[in-house]
């Protein structure tokens, strides 16, 4: 297997290993050496002042030169140098420089010009280390291009390319999960980068990211592929990069792979490094049973967290997507990528479809916990046989089938009222409930509990939606009211009271007589809003009081005293305080009236007739009713009174019952 070059941490070898330490390139001089990969030796170097200083004199000249500008600091010979040079040529500079082993002309020596070439392409990029030059060496095919301008030595033919001196200052075996996405996230952008530009890196490994944690860099492009590339230096079925980060197509044919194959093995080193050192396959012993594993897709990589139990679920997710086998199951593209990587970093919840296989994440579990697997499947066998059990029960329960048939029936009085199609239950619906209350209560209290929820929960649907509207004169639309709908409105007003006798009757079309002083109470109305229209002709004493359900002692009230028709309220404890009030007609047996009100938590509003027109008041700064709290509605009626029309409603004016100012 073609193994990629590397540029390792810096050696502690003696720079005997390095043989060209001190020797100068073009502009630089090697320095140490700092490792060696299959491609050639990495050396550090700085610049040759004296050198390049030199070049203008004559050979006899040069000794006596260098020894003159050795006897000046470094950074006078950077002024000089700059000087000649027309730019600036500053004496801290590093650099790194690449030197091929591999003969002129080779299949080595052409992958290191690639490598440079593709280098120079991208190396415009922040995550990217910079190439500043490439000499070809004798290569005529890339032209005086490549060529720099050399002294004459052994080494004038040597290939090599300078780049920024860039190290790895930590070890990437012994990062935080937080740092290890932010170095992945970093190297994804440059890989972006690169396949926007056409090129698969194809070796990514941790010793190919450089640079410190906070600015890491990629660089080794020394196997990389032009995506649009069909012939060139691999041969079909060759396999070619670094096996453990391999992806299962590379592993299989370097030919085939294209940029989902950077994706997988960036997901490897994501792997590795928030693992702390852990790969997915390196429980497989030898090379040929790992590079078998990788490329299957019956085999199964182990997941961190049978590695590390306390390994982040989400970005667990992330890195299985990324290292699926098949292709089309992975991140499509290095900005799909980064988008995960950013939600986990804010904390963001990664979602188990779309990212993990339904059958890799069961064999996961049965590689975990084969015991408990077994142990669900028993179990469930149970739960199976019990329910069938208590299915068997219920399905033979008569009376639970009778309930349901009493429950479904009440559910239709319910919708009605919630689509203002009835007022409330009328008498036949209320002789339901009542025998659906009775059997319940006959039962005991353990006994048909999803029923019991069910009447609760129609119980409150029915309290937050009921309404009344019931009128005894003047006209209904277009038409005036007939006989008929008195006496139904009549009922109503009866069943919303809740009365079993009151003592009134009806005054043909002309309203309501009450024939003895009565008080109706009618609840609960509204979740924290309650409009109401009441149009009665009464003498003192009458009264109609709209308080809290829960808490009585927040009310408001409106009514005739000694010929004033007064608006008031209270709160809580405080006293009462009148908003509004106006003088009546006097010396009159009676007073027709005609108010409209409207409590919400938000305020309290009110209309009052005023000879041919509607005036409104409003009153923002007090509180009609809580949020949530459904009202009480009370109405005083003193002997000889006539209710002509009353209307209760949970919200505002809904077909159109509130006045229209003129």
């Amino acid at each position: 297997m073609a193994q990629a070059a590397d540029v390792v941490l810096p050696s502690r070898a003696d720079d005997h290993d390095y043989p060209m330490v001190g020797e100068t390139l073009g502009l630089w001089r090697l320095v140490r050496g700092l490792g060696r990969g299959g491609m050639g030796e990495v050396y550090e170097a700085e610049y040759d002042y004296i050198h390049l200083l030199s070049l203008r004199y004559t050979i006899e000249q040069r000794d006596m030169i260098r020894q003159e500008l050795a006897a000046i600091t470094r950074t006078d010979q950077a002024l000089l140098a700059g000087d000649m040079l027309g730019t600036n040529l500053p004496s801290e500079a590093r650099f790194a420089i690449k030197i091929c082993n591999a003969r002129n002309g080779t299949a080595g020596h052409k992958r290191f010009l690639m490598e440079a070439e593709v280098a120079q392409r991208l190396g415009d990029h922040p995550y990217i280390v910079t190439v500043h030059a490439v000499n070809g060496g004798l290569d005529e095919d890339h032209g005086p291009a490549r060529r720099l301008d050399l002294d004459r030595g052994k080494y004038r033919d040597v290939a090599f390319m300078v780049m920024d001196l860039a190290t790895r200052t930590y070890d990437h075996c012994k990062l935080t999960v937080m740092e290890t996405v932010h170095v992945v996230r970093c190297i994804a952008t440059a890989l972006d980068h690169a396949h926007r530009h056409g090129i698969i890196h194809r070796d990514l490994k941790p010793e190919n990211i450089l640079g410190p944690v906070e600015h890491p860099l990629l660089t080794d492009f020394g196997i990389a592929k032009e995506m649009d590339q069909t012939d060139g230096l691999t041969r079909t079925g060759q396999i070619i990069g670094t096996l453990d980060y391999m992806s299962p197509e590379q592993a299989t044919d370097a030919k085939r792979v294209d940029h989902r194959s950077d994706v997988y093995s960036l997901g490897v080193v994501l792997y590795e490094m928030s693992t702390q050192g852990c790969l997915p396959y390196s429980h497989k012993l030898d090379r040929d049973t790992c590079l078998a594993a990788i490329r299957s897709e019956r085999y199964e990589p182990r997941w961190p967290r049978e590695y590390k139990l306390e390994f982040p679920i989400s970005l667990e997710r992330i890195i299985l997507k990324a290292m699926s086998h098949r292709m089309e199951d992975r991140y499509q593209g290095m900005s799909e990528f980064i988008t995960d990587l950013d939600r986990f970093a804010r904390g963001e919840r990664i979602p188990f479809l779309g990212r993990v296989k339904v059958n890799s994440w069961l064999r996961f579990q049965l590689r975990r916990r084969p015991r408990l697997i077994w142990g669900v499947g028993i179990l469930l066998s149970l739960v199976l046989i019990i329910v069938t059990f208590f299915w068997a029960q219920q399905a033979l329960d008569s009376r639970r089938w009778e309930l349901k048939a009493k429950l479904d029936k009440l559910e239709l009085v319910v919708k009605a009222v919630e689509e203002r199609k009835i007022a409330q239950a009328g008498r036949e619906e209320l002789k339901d409930i009542a025998l659906l209350d009775e059997t319940l209560r006959l039962t005991p209290k353990e006994s048909y509990t999803a029923e019991r929820k069910r009447r609760a929960e129609l119980a409150k649907r029915m309290e937050n939606s009921r309404f009344l509207r019931a009128r005894f004169s003047g006209r209904l639309g277009s038409r005036e009211l007939t006989a008929a709908e008195c006496l139904q409105s009549k009922e109503q007003l009866q069943i919303a009271a809740n009365y079993l006798d009151p003592q009134w009757t009806l005054d043909g079309t002309d309203g309501l007589l009450v024939l003895d002083s009565l008080i109706l109470k009618m609840e609960p109305y509204g979740t924290g809003t309650v409009y109401c229209y009441v149009h009665v002709t009464s003498t003192d004493g009458f009264k109609f009081h709209i308080r809290e359900r829960e808490d009585a002692r927040h009310v408001t009230t409106w009514g005739i005293t000694q010929g004033q028709v007064v608006l008031a309220t209270r709160e809580d404890e405080k006293p009462i305080e009148v908003l509004h009030s106006e003088t009546l007609a006097p010396n009159r047996p009676a007073y027709d009236i005609s108010i409209f009100i409207e409590l919400t938590p938000t305020g309290i509003r009110s209309w009052w007739p005023f000879a041919d027109s509607i005036k409104e008041f409003s009153f923002p700064d007090k509180r009609g009713l809580r949020a949530g709290a459904a009202a009480t509605l009370e109405m005083t009626l003193p002997k000889d009174s006539k209710i002509r029309a009353i209307e209760i409603w949970p919200e505002r004016a809904p077909f159109g019952s509130e006045p229209k100012k003129k």
